[in-house]
């Protein structure tokens, strides 16, 4: 981490008029309105802690890609969404850290969260390319992961998500599209790849293909982005055109599978020194007196900090019936460092790595980062409406 460099970029490089010229900018180039907090730094990381990220994330998707956790994670996946045709491995990954301090001065990295889950990687390259840009920073600062050049990084993308097909053919699919607060990432990839955002609930299932309305016709689905959250479908109980289980003529970038498998029932089995101590409720009997208020009661499968219980009690566990309690993890509280400079103080900051992993490719390749900055006691973009807070994305130099 580099908060001199931080404080530089506050005191010498910043501006409200440079931030308004970055926000506009910003929502012009992926197209629409942006409605979360754009945070007003990006995150300035040394090289070396750059590559600390990089070979962390790696090796902790390698772990959930083994037979054996593969044979664990069976158990992960509910019947009525285990889609056939799985893949060994995720065709994406992201990999949550919090920055921790280890000792003086010396920064550390603890996993927060995990999911076999595409992220934001158009919205995300944007941000920071444009935040080197208007604030004039300077080449010397790089924001992909893996030294790769722009259109390496492109190149990538299109291979993952459109494979052999035509944009025509590729929908990214999500239920609701054009209102997620995740829109910007979605025209921002539609600018760069040509594919159109898609309402899950507008396909129609004739035999075994999909089709979704273009220009006026029925046009067979050839491959889907998947963007899909499970939880929010069951949230709003909505009735699909198809059933996840069946044999369906459509290939999946990435597959469903995977939100479930690598997602926090990952936690307790990871073997890494960056992955604190983790339980699955239904597994622990009992806790020494006090013991519990070490640890965070999680929901397997909740998003963006859904039903994140920070101190629990004793009696918190004891009112999770019996029958619900395979659905929770206990994972041990991680102490952020304060390690953002900013004029409203110090902030805690959790970095993403955003992984691919081809099919041809023996290990994952991590090719982009994303920030949740602030200063209160959880790093989602809806805890930290405030100034010099919010979404960011690193810099590394």
């Amino acid at each position: 981490m580099r908060p001199e460099v931080q404080r530089w970029f506050a005191e010498q490089a910043y501006s409200p008029e440079r931030y308004a010229r970055f926000r506009t900018a910003l929502e012009e180039a992926v197209g629409c309105r942006i409605e979360f907090r754009v945070c007003e730094a990006p995150i300035f990381v040394a090289h070396p802690f750059r590559e600390q990220l990089e070979r962390a994330a790696r090796e902790i998707t390698l772990q959930c890609a083994t037979a054996h956790y593969r044979a664990l994670s069976e158990a992960a996946i509910p019947g009525p969404y285990r889609v056939p045709n799985e893949p060994d491995r995720p065709l994406f990954a992201v990999v949550d850290f919090a920055v921790v301090e280890e000792a003086p001065g010396k920064w550390g990295l603890r996993l927060v969260e995990l999911q076999g889950f595409p992220s934001l990687f158009g919205y995300q390259y944007f941000y920071a390319r444009l935040a080197r840009e208007i604030y004039m920073l300077g080449e010397q600062w790089s924001y992909t992961f893996s030294g790769l050049s722009d259109q390496q990084y492109w190149d990538i993308l299109r291979r993952a998500i459109l494979a052999e097909y035509a944009p025509e053919e590729v929908v990214l699919l999500d239920y609701r599209p054009e209102q997620q607060k995740t829109r910007p990432d979605f025209t921002a990839l539609e600018r760069q790849l040509g594919i159109d955002a898609v309402d899950i609930c507008s396909l129609r299932k004739e035999g075994r293909r999909l089709l979704r309305r273009r220009k006026g016709r029925w046009i067979p689905v050839r491959r889907i982005f998947n963007r899909v959250i499970v939880d929010e479908l069951e949230e709003h109980r909505v009735q699909l055109p198809f059933c996840w289980t069946e044999e369906l003529e459509v290939e999946w970038a990435g597959h469903p599978n995977w939100y479930f498998r690598m997602s926090k029932f990952a936690l307790p089995y990871l073997r890494h020194s960056t992955v604190p101590r983790a339980y699955r409720l239904s597994e622990v009997e009992e806790l020494p007196p006090g013991e519990v208020r070490r640890f965070v009661l999680k929901p397997l499968f909740s998003f963006a900090g859904k039903g994140i219980v920070l101190e629990p009690t004793e009696e918190d566990l004891r009112a999770i019936p019996p029958q619900r309690r395979h659905l929770y993890v206990l994972q041990e509280r991680i102490t952020y460092a304060p390690c953002v400079y900013t004029p409203a103080g110090m902030n805690a900051v959790e970095l993403r790595v955003m992984l691919v992993w081809l099919p041809e490719w023996e290990e994952p390749l991590p090719v982009m980062s994303l920030a949740r900055t602030g200063r209160a006691a959880m790093m989602g973009v809806r805890y930290n409406d405030m100034p010099w807070a919010g979404s960011s994305g690193c810099l590394f130099g």
